[in-house]
């Protein structure tokens, strides 16, 4: 393994480490942002930009990673760091949501489905790119499966933001 592999994975991790934090910290109140923007809090903007981010920058590397194979490289660790910081951003959102005092509790459903489902694909995409070739994780997932589990995953992630949106319209 390369040095520069080792150095994104240790970025990586970091960044995950950092959003595992933010969480808690967000949801043990210690960082409080009760304040509104416009029509909504500021946590909803925190989540919205989060999720703008990951449902432009994921079909756009895509597009690219085709048209310019030269800078892949680059593509990816833009695709890896860019879609773990909006993930911490969509992190910091619902750490704040279920947080909220029971009286005020949110509905989970389309929420706590798109949470899930970002959280797995973060999953499988960090395996996808950081798993040792020497590990039992490749005899327990193949990686053609990881690859295409960790793509299929964001259809997931567009319908279930449909139906959250829609949701908090009220339209649904």
């Amino acid at each position: 393994m390369k040095i520069g592999h080792h150095i994104d994975f240790l970025v990586a991790a970091l960044i995950v480490i950092i959003t595992i934090i933010l969480g808690f910290v967000t949801y043990d109140h210690i960082i409080r942002v009760n304040f509104f923007v416009l029509s909504l809090r500021f946590s909803h903007w925190v989540g919205i930009v989060g999720t703008v981010g990951i449902a432009v920058a994921t079909p756009l590397f895509t597009l690219l990673k085709h048209s310019t194979p030269v800078n892949y490289k680059r593509l990816i660790r833009l695709h890896i760091f860019g879609n773990l910081i909006f993930f911490a951003l969509i992190t910091f959102h619902f750490f704040t949501q279920i947080a909220r005092p029971l009286s005020n509790f949110p509905e989970l459903g389309s929420g706590l489905a798109m949470y899930l489902a970002m959280s797995s694909q973060i999953l499988l995409g960090f395996t996808q790119r950081f798993r040792s070739q020497r590990t039992m994780y490749n005899k327990l997932i193949n990686p053609a499966t990881n690859k295409f589990l960790h793509a299929a995953l964001i259809m997931v992630f567009y319908l279930v933001i449909l139906f959250h949106v829609l949701h908090g319209l009220r339209i649904t």
